[in-house]
């Protein structure tokens, strides 16, 4: 189906695919030497524009990430694209043959999301990729790059388009020709990334586990909320891989206080562990990343004092939360105990150690449980509870649940706290002077 004189300028290699109304050509530059990829398109196929879409899209981008276009040409039944070769193998090729480790897998993710990043962003209008696969990631030389641009858009555009991409890769609304934003493509990356994890040594963590059930969350409202954010997750928990022994070195280890249920009693057990670490003469500091609660604790205790954003009283030391209008005071070092409540999740990422809270009264209880919670650094606190209810907690959820006291003196730490904590962390040596 070539009809255009080609030959002055390029030599045919071969026939890469080939269909009644497409062709994907790979040609040698005569002058040059170089391979590049032809693609034509004949003007009769319903998705002929898809050839001068890919040259516009691209037009605007000078990134190694993606592939340079480099002529246009048509005749009267045919159009042209002459772009880049991109040497290398696919995702899912690579796949194939070898098991991946967890720092191979998000060095992967994060160069994924910084391509899909640039489309975001770019200069003229965000650009909706809508296509990505395992088989459209190129490995070229160690890095990822991104090919085949034929169902991309301007976002502006995208109200035009009908149902498409691929089943199992494309998000839901994608598919069903609802209304299409940047969280398709944040869906489509979230699928790649637990494709990678389904064939390398990352299959059990919990942390990468959570970050892709928020990225292809069914519900776009909550998907993660752009590709940046998700790039940060990553980078993130790529840095606590990298800081762990440091971490360890230096008793940075975050230990993150996480409510089944609102009104759980996260706060008091979150401030009472800081205490008991405190008493046993190991740096810990309490963080409360929803509220203001060490304001509320500075204004209702006597002989409290404020040192550079850290309040301290007795056993207990509180991180400040001015606001991000005000100047950060640098974090001490030291534990660092967070109060997350019930909503804030995303903190899982970078912390090492989980205290998950359950309440015992009946209007408090869960149905369905996160996937992380049999995880080996999640330990189940059951509150306001006793011995019986506390036993078939653990048999319903195949591991150790710790009965939390009722607590009488809501300031001082009790024994039969201390001795809750001292049960959860007697197998922590990094935690034991």
């Amino acid at each position: 189906m070539i009809n255009i004189n080609l030959d002055d300028r390029y030599e045919v290699i071969k026939t890469l695919q080939q269909s009644a109304a497409t062709a994907v050509v790979l040609v040698r530059h005569k002058k040059i030497g170089a391979l590049r990829i032809l693609k034509a398109i004949s003007k009769a196929s319903p998705d002929a524009h898809s050839i001068l879409s890919e040259a516009h899209l691209l037009q605007g981008f000078n990134s190694t990430l993606l592939p340079t276009i480099y002529e246009v040409e048509e005749d009267d039944e045919v159009y042209y694209l002459i772009e880049e070769y991109i040497d290398g193998i696919s995702l899912r090729e690579y796949l194939l043959s070898k098991v991946i480790t967890k720092d191979e897998l998000i060095k992967f993710a994060i160069e994924i999301c910084s391509i899909v990043e640039l489309l975001h962003k770019a200069e003229k209008e965000p650009i909706l990729y809508l296509d990505m696969k395992p088989d459209h990631l190129i490995i070229q030389q160690g890095r990822i790059r991104l090919i085949d641009f034929g169902i991309s858009v301007e976002k502006s555009k995208s109200r035009q388009i009908k149902p498409h991409g691929t089943p199992n890769w494309a998000a839901p609304e994608q598919l069903r020709g609802d209304f299409l934003d940047e969280r398709c493509d944040i869906y489509a990356v979230g699928k790649v990334i637990d494709f990678m994890r389904s064939n390398s040594y990352a299959k059990d963590d919990f942390k990468l586990a959570y970050l892709i059930e928020k990225a292809t969350a069914e519900n776009v409202e909550f998907r993660t909320k752009s590709i940046s954010l998700l790039k940060e997750q990553l980078i993130t928990l790529q840095g606590s891989m990298g800081n762990e022994k440091l971490r360890k070195k230096h008793l940075e280890k975050r230990i993150a206080v996480v409510g089944a249920n609102t009104s759980v009693g996260t706060t008091h057990i979150a401030i009472s562990l800081c205490k008991f670490f405190n008493k046993r003469k190991i740096d810990t500091y309490y963080q409360d990343i929803r509220e203001n609660t060490v304001n509320h604790i500075w204004k209702s205790m006597k002989g409290a004092r404020l040192e550079e954003g850290v309040l301290y009283h007795d056993s207990f030391r509180g991180i400040m939360n001015y606001g991000d209008a005000i100047e950060k005071h640098r974090p001490p070092v030291g534990l660092r105990v967070i109060d997350c409540g019930k909503e804030a999740m995303d903190i899982l990422l970078s912390v090492d150690i989980i205290i998950y809270v359950i309440s015992g009264r009946p209007w408090q209880q869960v149905m369905i449980y996160p996937p992380w919670i049999k995880e080996k650094n999640v330990y189940i606190i059951n509150n306001f509870s006793n011995k019986i209810t506390s036993i078939k907690k653990a048999k319903e959820l195949g591991k150790r649940v710790y009965m939390y006291p009722l607590i009488k003196n809501q300031v001082d730490l009790s024994k039969e706290e201390e001795r809750v904590f001292t049960a959860i962390f007697k197998n922590e040596k990094d935690y034991i002077k």
